[in-house]
């Protein structure tokens, strides 16, 4: 989903342009003095791996355009690329997202939407629009490279979050009403339709398949999928579905869509793991979170910085990690920057359901 990628975005570019000008600085005063190996006759500022980075690509590529914002794309995209495997499933997936964003593009840019993407690729580090979906395989290899050191680092990242936000999987039946305080005689009629249904024993999904006024989530089986403590829902929605235990079903509530009945479909841990928007928000609760697990494998990588030693503490800065790689406190950020994914977070379910659904369930405040 569209929506499961924007979770992870790379660190933000606004904010760093004072932190770019001081290394750039510090680079040009320096850029003669650079210690020991060289390639082709230029000076290597660091490498990762195999991979030499030299002077001039450093100085061309990334200080010029992009300063410090720069040199974390490049550094991330050398850590992630090589360290997970490209599979099939990476590449079908990454080629639907790039022809869905091209779409997305047309409609909204008509014979500008190249320029525009283009515009929005080079915000993250790609220089041509045929790279659109190598992007989408780099934020699926992201992703896969965070879940996995989640999972290995489960002790001391999960409990934490799942105290907090109490995440879960929930499913609802809505009946639609005009005035929720004094429904109707044919209001109260179909919530008794579900009342009865239920108490026969028939299975709430199929009840809510066929009885449902949500249309988002009645043909999900009345899932709205993946929430916790932070989702957009209206207070009685939220604060009832996040008081129920697995496999519980609530009383009738009441919002200002109607009457709602919940059953809360998951909540038990290990089973969240098996969705991958449990990882997404583990992402969002820890934000120094992708940062620190592409700098870690970057020094399994045997990341150097030849001695610039202002470089990498200004990155390290930037990343939101200090020089013994805990966090500290993260660039800046905005909801105006343009990405290839399109307009911003209030399209977040766009791909999946209007926004009127997106109201029928459980509401946004």
């Amino acid at each position: 989903m569209l929506q499961t990628l924007k979770k992870y975005w790379f660190v933000c570019l606004v904010g760093v342009l004072l932190i770019g000008a001081s290394i750039y600085f510090a680079y040009d005063q320096n850029k003669g003095k650079l210690p020991g190996k060289s390639v082709g006759g230029e000076d290597v500022v660091f490498s990762i791996g195999d991979e030499d980075i030299t002077a001039g690509e450093f100085y061309d590529t990334l200080f010029n355009e992009m300063g410090v914002a720069g040199v974390y794309q490049f550094m991330e995209k050398a850590v992630v690329d090589p360290s997970i495997e490209t599979t099939e499933e990476m590449k079908t997936q990454a080629q639907s997202y790039a022809d869905s964003i091209t779409a997305q593009y047309q409609s909204t840019y008509g014979d500008q939407y190249k320029e525009m993407l283009l515009t929005a690729l080079n915000g993250v580090g790609y220089s041509k629009l045929s790279e659109l979906t190598d992007y989408f395989i780099h934020i699926q290899k992201t992703q896969q490279m965070i879940k996995d050191y989640i999972n290995v680092h489960a002790d001391e990242y999960i409990p934490a979050y799942v105290e907090a936000k109490k995440p879960r999987i929930v499913s609802h039946i809505l009946i639609k009403m005009d005035d929720p305080a004094n429904p109707t005689e044919e209001e109260t009629n179909r919530v008794n339709a579900v009342k009865d249904a239920l108490a026969s024993g028939r299975d709430f999904g199929e009840v809510a398949q066929e009885l449902s006024e949500d249309s988002g989530s009645a043909v999900q089986n009345g899932s709205i999928g993946y929430m916790d403590a932070d989702s957009q829902l209206v207070s009685p929605f939220l604060e009832t579905a996040l008081a129920m235990n697995e496999g519980e079903v609530s009383e009738w509530i009441q919002t200002t869509y109607g009457w709602h009945i919940i059953k809360c479909d998951v909540s038990d841990t290990e089973t969240l793991k098996g969705y991958d928007e449990f990882y997404d928000a583990l992402a969002t609760y820890y934000p120094n979170l992708q940062p620190k697990v592409v700098w870690e494998k970057a020094q399994e990588m045997n990341l150097d910085f030849k001695g610039n030693d202002e470089l990498q503490n200004k990155l390290l800065i930037y990343m939101g990690l200090n020089e013994k790689d805990e966090p500290e406190t993260q660039p800046e950020t905005t909801e105006n920057t343009e990405n290839p994914e399109g307009q911003g977070e209030d399209q977040n379910n766009a791909e999946d359901q209007n926004g009127e659904n997106n109201g029928e369930q459980g509401g946004n405040e």
